[in-house]
């Protein structure tokens, strides 16, 4: 399989996780309940009929949000091997099913960005920590580039969310065929598997990262799989 392809495949594999599972409805009476809303323009809220999917990447995020401000920051970094188009974003807390997507960032020299009231957040009671970010840019291959929610930190958080129990038995980070991050989880788990890189000392450009894990449904033979995904990193996104 080309690399090319294999990328191509890793997104379309992930890309449950990017599209939205149930529409946005509007005028919901709750004002709590996933739904469309103005200013900004976005679809917010809980979303009562939960996960759905298989095992994805659902967070490459950098936060050091510990506590909700009357207004959040959420920035996606504009790669250089992008092709200028906007990114999509979503943010997810699993725990307590909120689900903010459809919405449209505003376009700086260096960055996309929402500056985005808690009220939501904090009615709804979604712990800061929780926040789960992912964003992409379409083009030949998709590009993921970090989310910094709030303020950047030392490392990225990589997050993926399996329905069923998986074993990882390896997460690798590319750059120019040789490996510059290495992780596993052994330990069978379902939900989320979180795994941190601290990327300060490596240089600008496109990473590959591949994951090969076995999923394990019950009453059905182990699965293994491979996803791979194309990052982009600057250590200028990362704090010192």
């Amino acid at each position: 399989m080309k690399p090319n392809q294999a990328l191509i495949i890793g997104f379309v594999l992930a890309a449950t996780w990017m599209t939205p599972v149930h529409a946005c409805p509007s005028q919901v009476s709750d004002r709590l309940i996933y739904q469309r809303r103005p200013n900004p323009n976005r679809c917010e809220g809980i979303n009562r009929q939960g996960v759905s999917g298989s095992f994805g990447l659902v967070s490459f995020a950098t936060s050091t949000l510990t506590h909700y401000p009357t207004r959040l920051r959420l920035q996606v970094p504009k790669p250089q091997a992008t092709t200028g188009s906007n990114p999509s974003l979503r943010v997810r807390s699993f725990g307590r099913r909120y689900q903010l997507d459809n919405l449209a960032l505003q376009s700086g020299r260096n960055n996309y960005e929402i500056n985005l009231g808690t009220d939501i957040l904090q009615g709804a009671n979604v712990p800061a920590q929780s926040l789960r970010a992912i964003a992409h840019f379409q083009g030949s291959q998709p590009v993921y580039s970090p989310v910094i929610i709030g303020s950047s930190g030392s490392y990225y958080e990589l997050v993926f969310y399996s329905p069923s129990r998986a074993v990882i038995h390896s997460l690798e980070i590319h750059r120019n065929n040789q490996v510059v991050h290495r992780d596993r989880r052994p330990n069978p788990r379902d939900g989320e598997i979180r795994f941190t890189w601290d990327a300060r000392n490596q240089p600008e450009g496109l990473y590959r990262l591949q994951v090969q894990a076995e999923i394990q449904r019950r009453g059905q033979r182990p699965e293994q799989i491979t996803r791979i995904f194309a990052l982009y990193h600057h250590p200028d996104w990362l704090s010192p």
